[in-house]
């Protein structure tokens, strides 16, 4: 299994002790529906300024973890803490005012908004007032959501968008909608990303040039990253460590060459003659 784009990642950052911060903490998280475990006491951590990428086949359980980190599920047990916060202590609607977003795996943009109002409503996630305030309401409301566009419209700058800023994201080239729906996320300055495939659908170049935006992503704004993905050069060209799963339980945990060649891995998901 070879990797399709380069692999520039830095070494973890560590502190004072030498240590590295911890960011997300699963800790023996399960999940049942009906008489299916659908997580079997997964256990991982992701530092502070890491890219973390979790592998697995379909069926694995990464988008329900994904969904219990996002609040959208309650674990059956096990804990979720994003630094200090018991993640599952906080409720679905405010999971992103303590710097939790995500982007989607089928894209969940407004198609007759813009691509600068897309963005803007991941700001207004984070903020007390409502776009609908901000439109009609009182002129400081207003004057706080020209603040916000202002913001806005420095992510898309960031994410080289500026030209389709004011053009509704119907009609827009696929790639470029995941760009808008990581401008959206970035909107509301998250300390942890998560990132639901989003080499899903793209072209080989496309791929390429996500890889590097997501470095960039994760340099420029000082956040953490936990990715879904079945790309593998993806993955492996661009993650700190990587979390491979199965049926809801964790195989393995480690750097990508380790895991890459971990049997377990191999013989669930890659594939023996893949892993050679």
């Amino acid at each position: 299994m070879s990797s399709a784009v380069p692999s520039t990642v830095p070494s973890r950052t560590t502190d004072e002790q030498g240590t590295v911060p911890v960011a997300l903490t699963v800790q023996d998280v399960r999940i049942h529906f009906g008489g299916v475990t659908a997580l079997d006491g997964i256990s991982f951590t992701v530092a502070a300024g890491e890219i973390c990428g979790l592998i697995g086949p379909n069926g694995a359980g990464k988008t329900t973890l994904f969904n219990c980190i996002n609040r959208i599920y309650q674990p059956t047990s096990g804990s979720i803490r994003f630094g200090d916060t018991d993640l599952l202590a906080v409720p679905r609607h405010r999971i992103v005012r303590h710097g939790v977003a995500r982007t989607f795996q089928n894209l969940a943009l407004f198609p007759s908004l813009t691509v600068l109002e897309n963005t803007v409503t991941g700001a207004h996630l984070r903020k007390q007032a409502s776009l609908a305030g901000a439109l009609t309401g009182w002129p400081t409301t207003r004057l706080a959501h020209r603040a916000l566009r202002a913001e806005a419209m420095q992510i898309l700058a960031s994410l080289d968008l500026t030209d389709v800023a004011h053009r509704p994201a119907q009609g827009l080239p696929f790639g470029t909608l995941k760009r808008v729906e990581l401008a959206r996320a970035l909107a509301a300055k998250p300390r942890l990303l998560l990132l639901d495939e989003p080499a899903g659908g793209l072209t080989h170049a496309e791929v390429n040039d996500l890889g590097a935006v997501i470095r960039r992503i994760r340099d420029d704004y000082g956040l953490s990253a936990l990715l879904v993905e079945h790309h593998m050069g993806l993955v492996m060209g661009i993650c700190d460590h990587v979390v491979a799963m199965d049926s809801g339980r964790k195989l393995a945990d480690g750097t990508p060459a380790a895991v890459q060649q971990d049997d377990a891995v191999a013989t669930a998901y890659l594939g023996r003659a893949a892993a050679k």
